[in-house]
């Protein structure tokens, strides 16, 4: 089983998507003049291989999450994060040390907003698009035993607004996620970014 998880992540994997440097990312610029709001944090998960259509793969972790700094309000929040990758390679390269992956990775928080008399659990969708730089091979020379190796991704949030809670109606962004992924197909990021609060009524 374990094999064959690696095995499958050494072609699809890694971007759910890390040792993130400071100001990273690029300064964002909202469409509507709004302030954009800092977010940052670190994602914890694994490789899911998926059992339905060949060369994909989910990944499935948490997050720890702070929006916004100070002298202004910072809220912290924990998320479950899931992603699964677009465009399955289907026959890959074992030998390319720079993979394209992309994934959709959407979050469900652990806070509650009242909107309308009712709880919401805020959730955000994001367009994660990175590559892979692989380091090396699990068994030393058989790409097909796993890779082992470091990432860079950016994402942003989706224009079909997926949004809830304090993401209701963020559409626009960018998050910079930099992580790492080991032989047992588990990953650690650590990302920074802005994103545009929803646009005023």
């Amino acid at each position: 089983m374990k094999q064959t998880i690696i095995k499958k992540m050494t072609h699809v994997v890694v971007g759910s998507s890390l040792l993130l440097g400071a100001t990273v990312y690029a300064d964002v610029v909202c469409i509507d003049g709004a302030t954009p709001i800092p977010v940052s944090g670190k994602i914890t998960n694994n490789g899911q291989p998926n059992s339905g259509e060949a060369g994909t793969v989910s990944t499935l972790g948490v997050v720890a999450m702070k929006m916004g700094q100070k002298p202004g309000p910072v809220n912290r929040m924990k998320c479950g994060i899931i992603g699964v990758n677009i465009d399955p390679i289907t026959d890959p390269n074992p030998y390319d040390f720079n993979i394209p992956v992309g994934f959709t990775h959407t979050l469900s928080c652990d806070d509650n907003i009242e909107i309308y008399g009712m709880v919401a659990h805020s959730q955000l969708t994001l367009d994660t698009v990175g590559e892979i730089a692989v380091a090396g091979f699990c068994n030393g020379t058989d790409p097909s035993a796993g890779i082992f190796g470091s990432f860079v991704e950016h994402s942003s949030p989706t224009l079909d607004n997926t949004g809830r809670g304090i993401f209701t109606g963020v559409t626009e962004g960018e998050i910079t996620i930099e992580g790492d992924i080991n032989c047992l197909g588990s990953i650690d990021m650590s990302f920074a970014g802005e994103i545009c609060p929803a646009p005023a009524p």
